[in-house]
């Protein structure tokens, strides 16, 4: 221990300064906190389409319908932009082409303004027509004109009136009206605020996008928009003209929150960007999503997502598909009231959403820049003790002068106000180098982690029973505790609001999970290599004929890296079915934060193993079980990236982490003190061949030896 406290006397200056900059990560993180239990307004709103068709099918009254949910928690409708298609379908206006109308003619005489226009020889076959009142006719004809351009719209007057379209065809059908008079007049009466919901319009007349906009604002309403298919408005070329048009009438943007590339609609980053900060985030199960769920579930789903991911639009649909004897009404009533229940029993709000103001979430400079010299510091720290482990040292001038220039630049970069892509640099260094630092601080025989004792067993405690399996889990929570220091960096970091609204991300997620893996595991590998470093045993490694099992080995672990590699991020690999769905269930009903697998299951009862076994000498296996161990350790740097989950679930998680691990570790621990009866007696202990220059040690101090070790396999 001396001798490690030796090595890192050398950079005292740079720990002072990762120090303060943890402070200042501690003050950003204090202002987040607050501003999180600030913004807890959340507005369930529910698809008209949806639950008309419901409505209409059981026979219900749709306003009593909308009456009751109001009631509940609901506290708007979100209602599809009007179409001819549409429109049709309710009955409201009769849409025919002039090909329809010739045909007809051809059969039996037609009367009315289609006979009328018959007879005066005015039908245009490739023309679209449609009959209804006049009032509907002109809301109709201006709002067409937004895509088509005045001049091919034309409303044919008299004394039955009829609106004649010039071409005809799915495009012109479908083409976004908007709303029209009377459309909210029943939502209103029910005290339901209106969300709005329209397509990316196929073509637009100039000046058509200011006319579409100024109509949605005469309605007095402030929308959340909330695009409908792949597209958001105005892709590719017009969303800054659009994110315009929205903020100068009041609009917000209604962000869908996707999990998949395929599900993401196109332009949504950009057009998020260009709304700064009039974005709220939304959530929403697909019709086909629902039809695999259970009403249970599907609440679990949004429950998580107005909690863990500051989802502030839960977008609702009903289960058109329900079991025989149920009533479709009263049950889909029953689903949406739990969601507002457990809603408000946490704390939260029901009421209109408003988006997350962009100024309460920006970082200070000073704080900014102090945090910049802590994750720099760090960095330097981590390469200074690395390269030393692997017999390189790095004269501290070089170190010292790399965390200068990082400085600057970071001063330059705030004096421009372009900290964006910094800040993720940044981050990403800072997930690097804790991690690293606290595994090779306490993982035995990784380079700067406390030596063997005399006796061949590692300073985590020889003791038997309960007392080694105190001393590794007690370990295992100080590692943790270092490496949350990276964590914590990371989220102060990030902590802007491009990032809590999941439109920037955590840079580099893949490689802050593989570097910090590797690295232990090379120096564990270092530690037991023979004179001449770690480098010619990995070469002579590679010189070997490969056996078929280690080929099989090699085999299984590329697999599960790559499926490890798979499960990161909100656009990974999905959750295995059955038992592991059942797990996250069951945990995200007893615990407030459902911990995450790689670390409970898998990492952190590995690491334990890894101090027990060093303890008890067996060094042969202390390589494997540090390297599935430190998963767990980046893991839980990796949830303090999730900047759009709010702090308290993060630290819960990875408490709650670290306590289920603990037991499993403990689990782990008991079995390998039962079966250390059958362990052979080479397992115990391998003499270590020196691996330096006599009185010199590989980090160019004093050398620091053991007398007993294993070599690698």
């Amino acid at each position: 221990m001396v001798k490690a406290r030796r090595l890192w006397s050398r950079y005292l200056p740079l720990a002072a300064c990762v120090v303060v900059g943890l402070l200042a990560a501690g003050v950003v993180l204090a202002h987040r906190y607050a501003l999180e239990r600030s913004y807890r307004t959340v507005e369930i709103t529910v698809d008209a389409d949806d639950w008309t068709a419901l409505a209409r099918r059981t026979g219900r009254d749709q306003n009593a319908l909308y009456g009751e949910m109001r009631h509940l928690g609901v506290r708007s409708v979100t209602v599809y932009a009007a179409t001819l298609r549409r429109l049709a379908d309710q009955g409201r206006v009769t849409v025919m082409t002039g090909a329809d109308v010739l045909d007809a003619a051809r059969i039996e005489p037609v009367v009315g303004v289609a006979g009328r226009l018959v007879q005066t020889g005015s039908v245009g076959p490739e023309n679209t027509y449609v009959l209804g009142p006049v009032p509907a006719l002109r809301e109709i004809g201006t709002a067409l004109a937004v895509h088509l351009g005045a001049s091919r719209v034309k409303l044919l007057e008299g004394s039955e009136p009829a609106l004649e379209i010039q071409g005809r065809g799915q495009e012109i059908e479908d083409a976004s009206l908007g709303l029209l008079a009377g459309d909210l007049d029943g939502l209103r009466a029910q005290r339901l605020a209106v969300e709005f919901r329209t397509r990316n319009f196929r073509q637009i007349a100039p000046d058509g996008l200011h006319a579409f906009f100024a109509r949605l604002g005469g309605f007095g309403e402030r929308f959340a928009l909330i695009f409908d298919g792949p597209q958001v408005l105005g892709f590719d070329t017009l969303i800054p003209q659009v994110a315009a048009e929205m903020q100068h009438a009041g609009f917000a943007y209604g962000r869908i929150e996707s999990f998949t590339v395929r599900r993401r609609q196109r332009g949504d980053v950009e057009l998020a960007r260009a709304m700064m900060p009039d974005v709220i985030r939304v959530f929403s199960l697909t019709p086909e999503e629902l039809a695999g769920l259970t009403p249970d579930q599907a609440r679990d789903k949004y429950l998580l997502a107005a909690r863990e991911r500051n989802v502030r639009i839960l977008y609702v649909r009903p289960f058109l598909s329900t079991s025989a004897g149920v009533d479709e009404v009263q049950a889909n009533l029953d689903y949406i009231g739990s969601i507002a229940r457990e809603l408000l029993r946490d704390g939260y709000q029901m009421g209109k959403a408003a988006p997350l103001p962009e100024s309460t979430v920006r970082l200070p400079a000073l704080e900014f820049l102090l945090m910049a010299l802590g994750s720099l510091a760090a960095t330097a720290i981590a390469i200074g003790v690395v390269a030393g482990a692997f017999g390189r040292p790095i004269p501290l001038g070089s170190l010292y002068g790399g965390v200068g220039l990082g400085i600057a630049v970071t001063a330059v970069l705030l004096a421009r106000h372009h900290v964006t892509l910094w800040s993720q640099i940044l981050a990403f260094l800072a997930a690097l180098a804790f991690p690293t630092l606290s595994m090779m601080w306490f993982v035995p025989g990784a380079g700067a982690a406390r030596e063997d004792s005399p006796d061949g067993r590692a300073a985590v405690g020889g003791g038997r029973g309960q007392g080694l399996m105190a001393a590794s889990i007690a370990r295992l929570w100080a590692l943790s505790a270092v490496t949350a220091l990276g964590g914590v960096m990371v989220a102060a970091l990030l902590s802007q609001w491009l990032f809590m609204m999941e439109i920037r991300a955590f840079l580099g997620v893949k490689l802050a999970h593989i570097i910090p893996v590797v690295l232990i595991g090379l120096l564990l590998v270092a530690h037991d290599a023979p004179p001449g470093g770690v480098w010619p045993r990995l070469r002579a490694w590679l010189r070997q004929p490969l056996l078929l099992e280690y080929g099989i080995a090699v085999i299984v672990i590329g697999v599960a890296v790559v499926f490890a590699l798979g499960r990161t991020g909100n656009l990974g690999l999905p959750a295995l079915g059955g038992l592991e769905l059942k797990t996250r269930a069951f945990l995200s009903h007893v615990m407030t934060a459902r911990p995450r697998t790689k670390e409970y299951l898998v990492g952190h009862p590995f690491m334990i193993l890894a101090f027990a076994l060093a303890a008890l000498g067996a060094r042969r296996w202390v390589l494997p079980a540090a390297v599935i161990g430190a998963v767990g350790q980046v893991g839980l740097v990796n949830s303090f990236s999730h900047i759009h989950t709010p702090l308290v679930y993060i630290f819960l998680r990875t408490l709650y982490a670290l306590v289920l691990g603990s037991i499993i570790g403990a689990v782990a621990v008991e079995f390998l003190l039962w079966s250390q009866r059958w362990w052979p007696d080479r397992i115990a202990r391998v003499p270590r061949r020196d691996r330096t220059p006599a009185g010199q040690s590989p980090h160019g101090g004093e050398r620091l030896t053991s007398p007993e070790t294993m070599p690698m396999p």
